[in-house]
Parts: structure tokens; sequence; C-alpha cells
């Protein structure tokens, strides 16, 4: 996995993630919303030089939802997928790599904690991923290049993930929020690869 994944929230208890404040939400409904954002580092590069990404997830819903925790595809519950296109050419990221056997009596405290967070409403959880020119051969290649991100995630299911992340269904019932579920594109970003610049001396 070529994602370098910096985790920037820090667990307030095992449900409660601290994030950001700032979003509107909206009133009367409640299906988990969300929206992905992403935020270059720099706008522009040097050819093989890694791209740093800010992934934001907010809640723009109406209340409280739970989250898987991990973005990274080695994880069972959730991908974020990036790609890279210019012009009709695109580059996107590896797959899912299956890293657990699923337990056969998932303990519930244990399985969640390492798994979900909750996301509260008009927050965002933050982390980083890095694109680099193994996994994105044209990063080493000057141009213009527009960057985006698919986001999967399949809830909280009763169902054994990949990995194993998965909790009983009786559990879930007790639950006091709703995981959001669901494919969601993110927002577009353009970067810049440019030869570097050599400073001459006088």
């Amino acid at each position: 996995m070529r994602h370098g994944i910096t985790v920037l929230v820090a667990l307030l208890s095992i449900l409660v993630a601290t994030v950001g404040m700032g979003y509107p939400t909206t009133c009367g409904d409640s299906t988990p919303k969300i929206e992905v954002r992403l935020i270059p580092e720099k706008s522009v590069i040097c050819p093989g030089e890694t791209l740093r990404l800010r992934v934001e997830i907010w809640n723009v819903g109406a209340d409280d939802i739970f989250i898987a925790q991990k973005v990274d595809a080695t994880y069972g519950n959730s991908i974020l997928r990036l790609f890279l296109k210019a012009g009709s050419k695109l580059e996107t990221s590896r797959g899912p790599i299956a890293d657990r056997i699923p337990e056969p009596d998932p303990d519930f405290e244990k399985t969640f904690a390492t798994n979900w967070l909750t996301l509260n409403k008009a927050h965002y959880y933050g982390t980083y991923v890095d694109m680099d020119s193994i996994e994105f051969p044209d990063l080493s290649k000057t141009g213009h290049y527009t960057v985006g991100a698919e986001y999967y995630s399949r809830g909280i299911s009763s169902t054994p993930g990949w990995n194993g992340g998965y909790l009983k269904q009786e559990d879930i019932d007790k639950l006091p929020f709703k995981a959001w579920k669901g494919t969601i594109d993110s927002n577009l970003v353009t970067v810049q690869v440019r030869p570097r610049t050599s400073k001459k001396g006088k």
C-alpha cells in the first residue's frame, strides 16, 4: 500500500473523535450524509516528488454518525481510491488487500474501538494520504494533473469483512447512531509537476 496514512484527530473516548467544526447542517433528515474533501499540501511539485493530500470526511447531515476509522485499503470497512488524470489517461490506486481472518465471535468493544468512530454533526475526520511516482508514474513527468478520489464504506455490517471488521447484528441494533455507508466522490483538485529551477551563482 503506497498511501502513507497519518491520522490527525485524537479519540476522546472509545467512540468519539475530536474533529474540526464549521459546517452547516440541514434539520429534519436523519439519513447519514458526508462530504469528502481533498486539499493538496502543495499545488506544485517537482518530478518524482511525493504529492501529499489532506483528506477531510465531513458529517454534513443532521445527526451524529459512525464512520470507519481507516481509509487505508488494508482495512475492510472503507476504501479511499485515489486517481490521477491527465487528458484521457487515468491512473488509480490499488485495491484492497486481505490481512485478517474474520473472528467467529467478535468482541463488541474491541472490534468497535479498532474499526469505527463517532463523527459529530458539522465536524470532520482528517487524515493525510500520499501519492508517489511508483504507484502514479505520471508524477515523474511534467504537466498539469487532476486529482480526485472515490470513497467507499460498507458501514457497520454483521457480515465479516476481508479484515474481520464486523459486529453481531444484536450489537448493531443497540448502537445509538447510524453508520454511513455507500460510495461518494471527492472534489477535484489540480496540481502541476514542473522541473526544478536551478540557482546559478553570480
